[in-house]
């Protein structure tokens, strides 16, 4: 037992973040802006459409982190509410010319803002002319002057921290088990405490070799029952797969111990019973 849980408590402290990690408004642009990725895993995507997906998302979570900050009395930039007034996102994803809006505390409209996330200066340019009555709240690389009003984030800074998410979720099955699977701390402990025993001269050389090896089997099945769980999403469910997959190795082993040792007896048995007859028909034949 004491094997089991050294074996599935170190894989389970070893194990990378997971989406708990990752900032709730990221991963809401993330779900709000690519659907489709609830059903399909990140690693799926080729190159193109993962930085669509992370270009997407960025502009989202500007926006998300815009009017948080607002609404929290926060200062963006020079931009900041007074008393009952309140930003609020567009309704929909598609709509024109503006992604929030400033109401007061009788919903009356007061401002209009256009978000861009973004460090191209054309794409700025092109929304100016589309929309020249309506405020551009940017990132820093595009900010100018009193066209583009900054908001004191970079749209680098914006994209690091989505890749560094989109990265934390992009895990194939493979890379999640093998985060997991890490053997080699529960082996050393193990090794250390049979070597001392050996060392002492509790046991022979011949004994720390099978119990060693007996010892280390049953880290490895436990390891691995817990990384096959964690890899498919179990999260901290692998911590009682660990546990349960040692405990049946432990199960089948025995039974197959139980088995050789029944079938030996048997061989011997039997081979005692031939010796036995011999020895009478000797006797008889005499």
């Amino acid at each position: 037992m004491f094997d089991v849980l050294l074996a599935a408590t170190s894989a389970q402290l070893g194990a990378g973040g997971d989406a708990s990690d990752v900032d709730p408004l990221l991963l809401r642009a993330v779900a709000d802006t690519n659907p489709s990725l609830s059903a399909f895993r990140w690693f799926e995507l080729d190159n193109d459409a993962v930085q669509g997906a992370v270009n997407a998302a960025k502009g989202k979570y500007f926006e998300y982190l815009v009017v948080e900050r607002l609404n929290n009395g926060e200062q963006v930039g020079p931009l900041m509410l007074e008393s009952g007034q309140r930003a609020e996102l567009a309704e929909s994803f598609n709509q024109p010319g503006w992604d929030v809006r400033i109401v007061d505390d009788h919903g009356q409209v007061l401002d209009y803002l256009q978000m861009k996330a973004t460090d191209s200066i054309g794409y700025v340019k092109n929304a100016l002319e589309r929309y020249p009555d309506i405020q551009i709240l940017g990132t820093t690389e595009v900010a100018e002057g009193d066209f583009v009003i900054d908001s004191g984030m970079s749209n680098s800074e914006l994209r690091d921290v989505v890749g560094h998410a989109v990265h934390s979720l992009d895990d194939s099955v493979t890379e999640m088990f093998l985060d997991y699977f890490s053997p080699l701390l529960p082996l050393a402990v193990i090794a250390g405490v049979e070597g001392y025993r050996m060392t002492v001269g509790n046991q022979s050389i011949s004994d720390f070799k099978l119990t060693l090896a007996r010892r280390g089997q049953r880290v490895v099945a436990t390891q691995l029952a817990g990384a096959a769980v964690f890899a498919i999403g179990g999260g901290l469910l692998s911590l009682p797969a660990a546990v349960v997959g040692g405990l049946w190795y432990d199960r089948v082993f025995n039974q197959a111990s139980i088995g050789r040792a029944f079938s030996t007896s048997c061989e011997r048995l039997l081979s005692l019973r031939l010796y036995q007859q011999e020895r009478l028909l000797g006797g008889a034949q005499l």
